[in-house]
């Protein structure tokens, strides 16, 4: 199984991520964001990744979606905020 949507959905944070640890079926690290670092675990055969205070869905291209696999966009843009706030 690939990392490929974990690495993608990671750089389009922002965010650089270290390895410590895999199995077949998993991985675990730690994400570093503007915040600090952050630890994740990611079940690659349902590409899950689960963070300290959510769970994350990403398809093969490393975009978030929902449990029917439809594309969940949030934006942190402030511009894109405006954007989603007029209609």
């Amino acid at each position: 199984m690939s990392t490929k949507p974990l690495v993608l959905w990671a750089a389009r944070k922002k965010w650089t991520l270290r390895f410590s640890g895999r199995t077949p079926s998993e991985v675990t690290g730690i994400f570093t964001s503007a915040e600090g670092a952050i630890a994740f675990r990611y079940e690659q055969a349902s590409r899950r990744i689960h963070l300290p205070d959510a769970t994350i869905l990403v398809n093969e291209y490393g975009w978030e979606v929902d449990e029917k696999g439809r594309t969940v966009f949030r934006s942190v843009s402030p511009r894109k905020q405006k954007e989603q706030t007029n209609g």
